[in-house]
């Protein structure tokens, strides 16, 4: 039977070199990213390659029926009568989605992946999939990947927006600039973006949030004040963008510190949220910071913000931190000094990047004058650092300036050289 293995991700090209290695390949990401799509298109490109269908096996760990078999048992019992009454001789394609919901679960891999002829993939929504416990428990014979909503290209490909092939140095066409608006507003979710009417994204949106809200956190962690937890999140996806603490926020919901700091972790191991440190080599000078807190997905974030209008500022600045973070991954920082630099990034032990976001009229003198001053202030402590401005539309008659002008929707074009 074909599989529905839909519209090709970026990633899924960089996963497949790998299919055929002995590594156990890991898929982490928020739920309804497009892992199990992922997942299919990999089989689909075995099955192309001579795999007989019946040497890959794919288990759902969400699917009701196998709910009794959440244990090593219950793992055991499905792959023993796999290999006995289905595929009993060479080597097979074990597909586990959800692993996060059997408890030891690493135990079980490691030890199938050392014994049996068997190439094992895993999907999960929870970042402790990627932590360095993980990789010590699977003795370090993994390879993860992040998957994330749609970046800016893949969803024109999904909405069947023609890319630019020459891409023009400022001016967008129009139907580019309300995909972008669009893009802005309704995130990057798969069936968010295949939804034809706005009542059925936004419906598509919350139900993902309470998802992500209830199955992933609440009852993974026991939370007994899941209203206050849903308060929190909502509070933290409205201020993306914005600075953000343990202390503020425990003053905002009247508890400890401790719970603050365990209701972001666990929203952020959750893919809801996401924190941006300040810059500094100094353990002591960054933890006394706040951090900016950044919604993983926009489309969430619109979907139950309190806020009565769009943030553009915030929220344009969002869409720049997600492309720096799939191109540096944990290598992105604030910093600020009189005044803020949206975003550095590091290279080894150096600042090779500072980038500002601008989506005031960039041709206004004031606005000019004030984020030149704090780039040149960046750049006497960071003097290798290349600076980059980027705006939703550059001015036909802008200055000339020693920084590189990008109109938003050319650099979420370009593709990560990761």
């Amino acid at each position: 039977n074909s599989l529905p293995s839909g519209i090709l991700r970026q990633l899924t090209s960089r996963i497949l070199p790998y299919i055929h290695t002995p590594e156990i390949i890991i898929l982490v990401g928020p739920r309804r990213s497009g892992k199990s799509t992922i997942l299919y298109q990999i089989m689909d490109v075995l099955e192309k390659e001579g795999v007989r269908p019946e040497a890959m096996l794919h288990l759902n760990f969400e699917e009701p029926q196998l709910i009794p078999k959440l244990n090593l048992k219950g793992l055991d019992d499905i792959y023993n009568t796999y290999r006995e009454h289905v595929f009993p001789e060479g080597q097979t394609f074990l597909f586990l989605d959800e692993i996060q919901n059997v408890p030891e679960w690493e135990r079980w891999v490691r030890a199938r992946s050392q014994t049996e002829n068997i190439k094992i993939f895993i999907t999960g929504s929870s970042a402790k999939l990627m932590s360095r416990e993980i990789a010590t428990l699977l003795t370090g014979r993994h390879l993860s990947f992040e998957v994330t909503p749609l970046n800016f290209a893949e969803y024109l490909e999904f909405r069947k927006i023609p890319i630019p092939s020459h891409h023009l140095p400022v001016a967008a066409n129009a139907k580019i600039r309300q995909a972008l608006n669009d893009y802005q507003q309704w995130g990057g979710f798969p069936a968010v973006t295949l939804a034809e009417n706005t009542q059925h994204k936004q419906r598509i949106l919350t139900e993902y949030f309470d998802d992500i809200l209830y199955k992933d956190i609440v009852l993974r962690h026991n939370i007994r004040d899941p209203i206050l937890l849903r308060n929190l999140a909502v509070h933290l996806l409205t201020l993306t963008g914005s600075l953000v603490s343990s202390q503020r926020i425990a003053g905002i919901f009247q508890i400890s510190t401790d719970s603050a700091t365990s209701y972001c972790r666990y929203l952020q191991e959750a893919f809801m949220i996401e924190f941006l440190p300040f810059f500094s080599l100094k353990t002591a000078i960054r933890t006394r910071h706040p951090q900016k807190v950044h919604a993983m997905d926009l489309g969430l974030r619109n979907a139950v913000s309190l806020a009565h209008s769009a943030d553009e500022g915030h929220l344009t600045e969002s869409m720049v931190y997600h492309y720096l973070r799939r191109r540096f991954d944990d290598n992105v920082f604030y910093w600020k000094g009189t005044g803020e630099i949206d975003f550095i990034v590091r290279q080894g032990n150096k600042i090779t990047q500072i980038w500002q976001v601008v989506t005031e009229k960039l041709d206004t003198p004031a606005v000019m004058k004030r984020e030149l001053q704090a780039i040149e202030e960046a750049r006497a402590l960071f003097p290798d650092a290349k600076p980059f401005i980027v705006t939703k539309t550059v001015p036909e008659n802008m200055p000339s300036i020693h920084c590189k002008v990008i109109p938003l929707w050319l650099l979420l074009l370009e593709k990560p050289t990761k």
